[in-house]
């Protein structure tokens, strides 16, 4: 993947806030580039470009080889983190980290699910997905788009958890095999109609007292 991957990006010198919208109203999106114990340096890269790495299979978890304009050499890198517009979620800056492809490094692989459950097919279950990706640790030229679990045996009240997901030999999963990954769950029963009046209540039975009232007692006059 990182033969094939090349992003072309500018290193700048001017930063600052100011720089940026400068710079992102020029069309391009500010960046960062750091890792491995070597000085962090500022770049410029094109949404476009971006935007076609993402969409890739292997989305964040691309190996690139940046290329630098003007400088004839490259460096394997990711995708670390992306800003977005909090209104238009378009990228706003983006920061790449260093990679050694010779060094094992960790990373969030997504599940893919395969198959129906009989559960679902012929028990009127529900699946529901509860966990959607797994950390592992690998070396960058080996990390997987994504790992797939079969669940198309589960019946209800079953589940799938992390230690049945299949990986490859060299590969290392961190996340805990404990961890439910999916499960056919019974439907919940329709709630029962609210009642829109309560019952009125019984009327307290009235207490008829015997004999004649007495009127209260007067107060003695002040002399």
């Amino acid at each position: 993947m990182s033969d094939t991957i090349v992003v072309e990006v500018e290193q700048r010198s001017d930063t600052g806030k100011n720089a940026a919208g400068r710079l992102r109203r020029a069309g391009k999106i500010p960046g960062i580039v750091y890792g491995l114990d070597r000085p962090p340096f500022s770049v410029a890269v094109s949404p476009r470009r971006l935007t076609e790495v993402l969409r890739l299979e292997t989305g964040k978890n691309t190996i690139l080889n940046l290329s630098l304009v003007g400088q004839d050499r490259t460096r394997a890198v990711m995708i670390r983190e992306i800003q977005r517009d909090p209104v238009t979620e378009l990228p706003i800056h983006v920061d790449f980290v260093r990679v050694d492809l010779e060094k094992a490094i960790t990373v969030a692989v997504p599940i893919r699910l395969l198959g129906t459950p009989l559960g679902v097919k012929t028990e009127g279950g529900l699946l529901e997905f509860v966990t959607r990706e797994i950390d592992v640790e690998c070396l960058p030229g080996e990390i997987p788009e994504h790992v797939d679990v079969d669940v198309s045996e589960l019946h209800i009240n079953q589940n799938v958890h992390v230690s049945d997901v299949k990986v490859g030999e060299r590969i290392k999963v961190l996340t805990s095999m404990d961890t439910i990954v999916a499960l056919v769950a019974v439907p919940k029963e329709e709630a029962a109609p609210v009642v829109e009046e309560a019952a009125a209540a019984p009327a307290e039975p009235e207490v008829i007292k015997k004999g004649k009232e007495e009127p209260p007692a007067e107060k003695p006059e002040k002399s």
